[in-house]
């Protein structure tokens, strides 16, 4: 069941956006011919959510951008949509991490990871939910509640448990390399780093394994599977919660052409697609971060499409240059 549809965006004059609106329609497309009419599947598209109680850096309100969000009964999946065009390479660093390579009309360049920035996504989703979990599911079962109240303290059912699976999608014209070797991490549920129409037949194969784990007349374990889980009457209750707390972006007002130079700008905009236009709250607190994660001015201005001088210029705005 489609709870929060997609909407096409019009009139994207970045081709990065151009490109990341392709990959999430084709992944949307996918989504919805797979479960628009399963009524225990519930899917939200382009989710976005702000909240104060996770403030930025800056003390604004945290936000939370989901391509994909699919409810079931027993947990979440958050799929993440990445427009490759040429070829992706995961490799593990010396930590065990992935990291990341995308090639791009023939010139590879990094890119932070999909699988950490999907994590960081979903605990922000757990905390949002936990908060007030007695609104949204119910009380343990009467004869657990004494157990329960010892082991956690309340009798009160919440998220901190609650299964929250990633998936990578790969736009279908991209290919994908595991170099040395490297797989997605598999507990304590499996990840997926996959081509976008494969998704929704891997997310259907794991839906599989949660309703086997939670069936108590199953003889064998099927891992943490199963665990945990909500009232049938409760994932519609959780997916139109998290619909309800979607908000819109608010976009920057654009410049006037008169204050857009020409001649030499012209030609910087094909190296700097992004030259000129205004940062959005977004980009600056990905600036921040990646700044923080040690990325060099040139990765950065690459990363961003903008000029060198824009990404200093810009940092000591921000107080970190």
């Amino acid at each position: 069941m489609i709870v929060k549809p997609y909407k096409a965006a019009s009139r994207l004059r970045d081709a990065r956006e151009r490109a990341g609106a392709t990959a999430e329609n084709e992944m949307a497309h996918y989504l919805n011919r797979k479960f628009q009419s399963d009524p225990d599947v519930y899917v939200l598209h382009q989710l976005r959510i702000e909240d104060p109680d996770q403030p930025e850096q800056d003390g604004s309100p945290g936000v939370c951008q989901v391509d994909h969000l699919v409810v079931h009964q027993w947990g979440f999946f958050l799929v993440e949509s990445k427009s490759v065009t040429e070829v992706i390479q995961i490799r593990s660093d010396v930590d065990g991490d992935d990291e990341w390579t995308r090639t791009h009309r023939g010139k590879q360049q990094g890119m932070p990871s999909p699988i950490l920035q999907a994590k960081r996504q979903s605990e922000f989703l757990r905390n949002l939910l936990q908060r007030d979990p007695s609104e949204l599911v119910g009380r343990v079962p009467f004869g657990l509640r004494t157990v329960s109240r010892i082991v956690s303290h309340t009798d009160q059912r919440g998220f901190g448990k609650a299964p929250m699976q990633l998936v990578v999608a790969i736009s279908d014209r991209g290919r994908i390399r595991r170099m040395d070797g490297w797989k997605a991490p598999q507990k304590p549920f499996r990840v997926f780093v996959t081509k976008a129409d494969l998704v929704p037949d891997k997310i259907d194969s794991e839906l599989e394994k949660h309703r086997t784990g939670a069936n108590p007349f199953h003889i064998r374990p099927v891992g943490d599977y199963g665990l945990w889980s909500m009232e049938p009457q409760e994932v519609p209750r959780v997916a139109e919660f998290l619909a309800a707390c979607h908000t819109e972006p608010t976009l920057p007002v654009p410049r006037p052409d008169a204050e857009v130079k020409q001649g030499g700008f012209k030609k910087t905009r094909k190296q700097f697609p992004n030259a000129g236009e205004l940062w959005t709250p977004e980009e600056e607190r990905e600036l921040c971060r990646l700044h923080d994660d040690g990325w060099r001015i040139p990765r950065l201005a690459e990363h961003f499409g903008r000029r060198p001088g824009g990404i200093r210029s810009r940092l000591r705005k921000l107080a970190k240059g």
